[in-house]
C-alpha cells in the first residue's frame, strides 16, 4: 500500500514537470528555427549588398525552415533591422504568446 501511495505521489507530481520540459525543448527548438531564419535572412541582405524583389524571394524560399516564423524587415539610415516573430506555446497551462529576435545588417550601401 505504502508503495502504491508514493508511486502515485511521483506520478502526479513528475507527469506536469515532463510535460513542461517537453514544451520547454518545443519553445527552444521554435527559438532556434527562428534565429536561423533571422542569420539567413541577415545573409541573403548582406551577401547581395541589397533589399530588392529578388531578395525577398530567396528569404521566402527560406521560410521553409521555419514556417510558423513572420518576418519583418525595417529600413534605419543604412542599415536594415531584421525582426523575426515566433510562437512561444505551453499547452497544459493554455498559454500562448509570440517571441521575437532582433538583430541589425551592417551598412549597406
Amino acid at each position: 500500500m505504502k508503495g502504491a501511495f508514493e508511486f502515485g505521489f511521483i506520478m502526479l507530481f513528475s507527469l506536469p514537470m515532463i510535460v513542461f520540459g517537453i514544451s520547454f525543448v518545443e519553445i527552444m527548438m521554435n527559438y532556434n528555427q527562428a534565429r536561423y531564419l533571422q542569420n539567413y535572412t541577415i545573409m541573403q541582405i548582406e551577401h547581395q549588398n541589397r533589399l530588392d524583389d529578388s531578395v525577398y524571394a530567396l528569404i521566402e524560399e527560406g521560410k521553409r525552415y521555419c514556417d510558423q516564423c513572420d518576418v519583418r524587415i525595417i529600413n534605419i539610415n543604412e542599415r536594415y533591422r531584421v525582426t523575426v516573430t515566433f510562437p512561444i506555446r505551453l499547452p497544459i497551462i493554455n498559454y500562448e504568446a509570440k517571441g521575437m529576435t532582433s538583430t541589425l545588417t551592417q551598412i549597406i550601401k
